[in-house]
């Protein structure tokens, strides 16, 4: 310590032996014991202080391990988002592989259909046209509807 407040301790003995001669020794045995109290008054404001500080300290750490579970728990959240847009697309790409399948079974059947009337009656080439008509309005008609659009849920609030 070489100077407190840029007073020299040579400067610091000169000031108390000044203050000495103007006070008398009463009321310098009244200043120590005043400047004593002090000192253990911030001692303990001290010593509050470090205990307050480590105590913060010791709950960023923990609040670390939130930050983590917090973190974990966003991440759980983006993949449940993508399970249900997958869960979503999987009867609409079902439904659209139905149709190519159904499609093509009717054009198989038209083309069958067309086969077997084709060496018997080809003289009537507008009515075998005619069953095919009746034969794909009949199967339109028994086509399953199409499944409705997934509805959208909102997220739980409260996570």
């Amino acid at each position: 310590m070489d100077s407190i407040f840029g007073i020299g301790p040579s400067e610091l003995i000169l000031i108390l032996l000044i203050a000495g001669i103007v006070m008398g020794p009463q009321r310098i045995a009244e200043i120590a014991r005043w400047l004593g109290k002090i000192t253990a008054q911030l001692q303990a404001i001290s010593r509050d202080f470090m205990r307050q500080l480590n105590a913060e300290l010791a709950a960023t750490e923990s609040s670390a391990d939130l930050k983590e579970a917090l973190a974990d728990i966003q991440q759980l959240q983006k993949q449940v988002q993508d399970l249900k847009k997958e869960l979503a697309n999987v009867p609409l790409g079902t439904v659209g592989e139905t149709n190519k399948v159904l499609a093509d079974a009717q054009a198989d059947l038209r083309q069958t259909l067309r086969n077997l009337s084709a060496p018997e009656n080809s003289a009537q080439p507008t009515r075998e046209v005619e069953s095919e008509e009746v034969v794909a309005a009949k199967t339109a008609e028994s086509m399953p509807t199409p499944l409705p659009k997934p509805l959208e849920v909102p997220d739980d609030p409260e996570i």
